[in-house]
């Protein structure tokens, strides 16, 4: 006899509707239509308890960090290697007791990652393996991708590409590979890369919402994978504008740096206002912009040289007022132009 429980056994939900979707059982209209209205009336004690929860669970990662470093001197190595591995296995326990489909389960699987980190922290303060910064990071990002890919939880991916970004920026300085570059240079590779990586990252997540995938989040994890990609190519972009844009054998990439800026700016705001609306990502565009106008507008004005006078400040100010005026008003007309009726 099959005694398993059915989905519609059990009052709405949000992941109940997701598996509904991902069996196919409901249409991604109907889904968002019911997700709307469950969200409508979810009582406040449920955020309460997540938000309780997660804020516990980083309090105790938090208070076995501060143990490690109060009691350094205190412990043999014995005792610091067997309680930071401890601190591990007890939080995998306590995952698979919850259950992996459960969010306090997911919530002490993603606490089990970041104690992995300390266990190698530990390590390496024991044995002084020399170890640069970006291969601790790596092997973090490493050792706990199986838990990352078994976990199927948004916050834990997140979690992941943090290591990888940490990885990748402390790599650049020390590299044996490009140890003759410059300052300017390494500055260069290191948000490049960081681009590269996010911005597959929000390809990929991107992707991934036309699927009928039952734990991926609604847009948080898109918001922030933009302002992730976004950071490094509006310092990049700033970055060429400074650095290169008197510079006599390289003047071109300052505006090569603006054209690609330009085009991404103008396809992101396109795919956010017309594919999938948002208007928290076109925030996070406009103002990233408006950053990098802002900054266009600095250089061109040259405050750099002496003599400036009143009227270039003036200038200075009403142009930039004028940028982000211009940015609140598009903003204003996506918001207006999405409402109902």
């Amino acid at each position: 006899m099959n005694t398993s429980s059915s989905p519609l056994d059990h009052p709405a939900s949000i992941p109940i509707l997701r598996r509904l979707l991902a069996a196919r059982a409901l249409t991604r209209q109907e889904v968002e239509t019911m997700e709307l209205q469950v969200r409508r009336d979810l009582p406040w004690k449920s955020w309460l308890d997540r938000a309780l929860l997660s804020l516990g669970i980083v309090l105790v990662l938090a208070g076995i960090g501060y143990f490690f470093a109060h009691n350094w001197d205190h412990l043999t190595k014995n005792e610091k290697l067997g309680l930071a591995g401890g601190a591990v296995l007890v939080g995998l326990m306590g995952a698979t007791w919850a259950g992996l489909e459960r969010f306090p389960g997911k919530l002490l699987l993603l606490a089990a990652c970041a104690l992995v980190g300390v266990y190698i922290a530990v390590f390496g303060q024991i044995y002084q393996t020399g170890a640069d910064s970006y291969e601790l990071f790596t092997a973090w990002a490493f050792l706990t991708f199986p838990w990352v890919v078994l976990g199927r939880f948004m916050p834990l991916w997140l979690f992941w590409l943090g290591l990888l970004n940490l990885a990748l920026g402390f790599y650049w300085p020390v590299s044996p590979f490009f140890g003759l570059f410059e300052s300017w240079d390494i500055f260069r590779l290191e948000t490049i890369s960081l681009l590269l990586l996010n911005g597959l990252a929000l390809l990929l997540r991107e992707g991934m919402a036309r699927w009928p995938i039952s734990w991926l989040d609604r847009g948080g994890s898109a918001l922030i994978l933009l302002a992730a990609a976004l950071a490094p190519a509006s310092l990049e972009t700033i970055g060429e504008i400074f650095h290169t844009w008197d510079d006599g054998s390289s003047s071109g990439s300052a505006f090569i740096a603006c054209g690609l800026y330009g085009a991404a700016v103008i396809g992101l705001g396109f795919y956010y206002s017309r594919r999938r609306y948002s208007l928290p990502a076109l925030a996070i565009i406009t103002l990233s912009a408006c950053t990098v106008l802002t900054n266009l507008v600095v250089r061109i004005l040259d405050f750099n040289r002496s003599g400036l006078t009143a009227g270039t400040w003036l200038l200075a100010g009403l142009m930039i007022l004028a940028i982000f005026g211009v940015g609140v008003f598009f903003l204003r007309t996506q918001r207006l132009s999405h409402q109902p009726g």
